[in-house]
């Protein structure tokens, strides 16, 4: 054999890197059981041919710069969030209308799976990016120092929310809405600069804030969409049977973390109960009123997203039909879906 042809050969014998980042710690049930299961099931399945290399913890780029490091090549895999990002999307926002998508975790995620190629694609890409997998966050709850039984005791509290359409949700529910980080929030919980958190009751015990506030009030009036992005010319340069390999992994990475956020949320019940918080389920009128308050940004959005094609009616109706079909499955039945009839089209 030849020098030429011997390096050649070594050359395709090297793995291929593949930069896994995240902005959450390596401790996190985010890194250590989607993140990090989703490196492992990269190599394992390709032989070793994908090599994983993990930057956990903000290490290589922050949260809400994930579009410009997944697309630059800083990394191949990462948050990449429509949210950080809302004056560069449309129809994707739609996602994030008050109770848009299946109250069941799993089936929100098969609902953006179905829902991507043909609604979230094009502006998704726009960005100098593909996406490895949808994710969302659990439905938003909120959790205050004085009682709530329904929507009407949330009338003149003020409510910490993370801006955007969240902001507005507070509001028209009665609430005083007042922006801040969720780095502020723990600070101006207990110091009564405000009397309430909107946050999934998962983050609500993660970020600690059930020390300060003894009402949960559950609601799951919005979701936040997670999604997370691989870098296109990382994604297109691999062979076909690589890109099989990391569409599979992909796929299940996106179910392991909406198990993770299910189990999370069992978790943070229980520890509310053995601590004393008050959790109160919103009852069905009280959904239907919440529905009603919150009807208006559905005017809007369909106003401004009228002359597109998918056009913002058309987004609505097939969130409703997905809503509606799923309500009616259990998650074991949804998760068969994945294997027997799995979404085609997100790359």
């Amino acid at each position: 054999m030849g020098v030429a042809a011997a390096a050649t050969q070594a050359l395709a014998a090297d793995p291929i890197e593949v930069k896994i980042s995240y902005n959450q710690p390596e401790t996190s049930p985010g890194w250590q059981e989607v993140m990090k299961v989703f490196g492992e099931e990269l190599a394992e399945k390709s032989d070793g041919r994908l090599k994983p290399v993990y930057y956990p913890g903000e290490v290589l780029h922050t949260v809400a710069d994930g579009f410009r490091a997944t697309g630059t090549g800083i990394t191949d895999v990462t948050s990449a969030w429509p949210v950080y990002q809302a004056n560069s999307f449309n129809l994707f926002l739609g996602t994030e209308l008050p109770l848009a998508l299946p109250t069941s975790d799993i089936a929100a995620v098969r609902a953006l799976n179905e829902l991507y190629p043909e609604f979230f694609k094009k502006e998704y890409e726009r960005l100098g990016v593909k996406l490895a997998f949808n994710a969302a966050t659990p439905g938003y709850d909120i959790l205050t120092t004085k009682p709530v039984k329904s929507v009407d005791d949330l009338k003149g509290l003020k409510i910490r929310a993370a801006g955007g359409g969240i902001t507005e949700i507070v509001e028209r529910l009665g609430a005083v809405p007042v922006t801040m980080t969720i780095s502020d929030a723990y600070t101006a919980f207990q110091q009564g600069v405000v009397d309430g958190i909107i946050l999934s009751t998962a983050d609500q015990v993660a970020y600690r804030l059930h020390e300060v506030g003894k009402y949960n009030y559950r609601i799951g009036v919005v979701r936040v969409a997670i999604p997370q992005a691989v870098n296109p010319k990382f994604y297109d340069s691999l062979p076909e049977d690589l890109k099989t390999v990391f569409d599979e992994a992909a796929l299940n990475a996106a179910y392991n973390y909406q198990k993770m956020y299910k189990n999370l949320t069992a978790s943070a019940l229980e520890t509310m109960k053995e601590e004393g918080i008050e959790v109160t389920e919103a009852t069905p009128e009280d959904l239907a009123k919440i529905e009603k308050m919150v009807a208006p940004m559905y005017d809007a959005f369909l106003e401004k997203n009228a002359d597109r094609s998918p056009s913002g009616a058309d987004l609505i109706e097939a969130m409703t039909a997905l809503r509606d079909k799923y309500e009616g499955m259990s998650d074991t039945e949804i998760l068969k879906l994945k294997d027997t009839d799995p979404a085609e089209g997100l790359r």
